[in-house]
C-alpha cells in the first residue's frame, strides 16, 4: 500500500465510522509509520497498529476492503505483542471520527530492533539504519541504550543485541 492508498482506506474508515456514531483511535508502527510519517518508503504490506474500540475498526476495515479492494488484514493489530508500556506517540491524521498516531521515531526504533526479522525481510534492516541516521545515531551502545528506554532488559534477546551490533559494524565498514 502506498501512502495514497493508506490515506484513502483511513478516511473511509472514518466516513465507515461516522455511520456508527464512533469515533475510533488508531496507533501506527511498521511499515505505515515508515510510509506516511517519515517518508523512508514508498509502500508497506499492511498497517500494524494498535486500535479502539477494536471490534468496530475492524467492522469498518472489513467494509474498507470490500468497497476499495484493500486486502483482508490491510488494518492489523499483530503488533501488539510488541508494544511497550513506555511507548510514546504523536498526532498524525485528525480525521472527523478516526484521531491516526504514530510512534515517536526513537520507539519505532526499538520496536523495530526487538521485531528485526534477520535474513528474512531488509525491509526491517532499511528502516532501522533509516531511523538511526533521522536519530543521528552511529553505535550499538546508543541504538540498545533507546531499545532499553521503552523494553525491561530481560526482554531484550541476545539475537536483538547481536543483530543491532552487526548492523552497526557494517555501518562503520561503509
Amino acid at each position: 500500500m502506498t501512502q495514497q492508498e493508506i490515506e484513502l482506506y483511513f478516511n473511509r474508515l472514518s466516513e465507515i465510522l461516522s455511520t456508527y456514531d464512533v469515533v475510533g483511535e488508531i496507533v501506527l508502527f511498521g511499515g505505515a509509520a515508515m510510509v506516511l510519517a517519515h517518508k523512508a518508503r514508498a509502500s508497506t504490506k499492511d498497517v500494524d497498529a494498535i486500535f479502539e474500540p477494536k471490534d468496530m475498526v475492524y467492522r469498518a476495515a472489513a467494509a474498507v476492503s470490500q468497497e476499495c479492494g484493500a486486502a483482508d488484514g490491510w488494518l492489523n493489530d499483530a503488533v501488539k505483542g510488541f508494544v511497550s508500556e513506555k511507548g510514546a506517540t504523536a498526532p498524525l491524521l485528525d480525521l472527523p471520527n478516526l484521531k491516526v498516531y504514530v510512534a515517536v521515531p526513537e520507539y519505532l526504533l526499538a520496536m523495530k530492533c526487538m521485531s528485526m526479522r534477520l535474513g528474512k525481510d531488509e525491509t526491517d534492516i532499511r528502516d532501522i539504519r533509516f531511523l538511526m541516521q533521522s536519530l543521528g545515531l552511529r553505535s550499538a551502545d546508543e541504538v540498545l541504550r533507546i531499545v532499553e528506554r521503552f523494553y525491561p532488559q530481560n526482554r531484550i534477546q541476545p539475537k536483538t543485541r547481536f543483530a543491532v551490533e552487526e548492523l552497526c559494524q557494517n555501518l562503520e565498514a561503509k
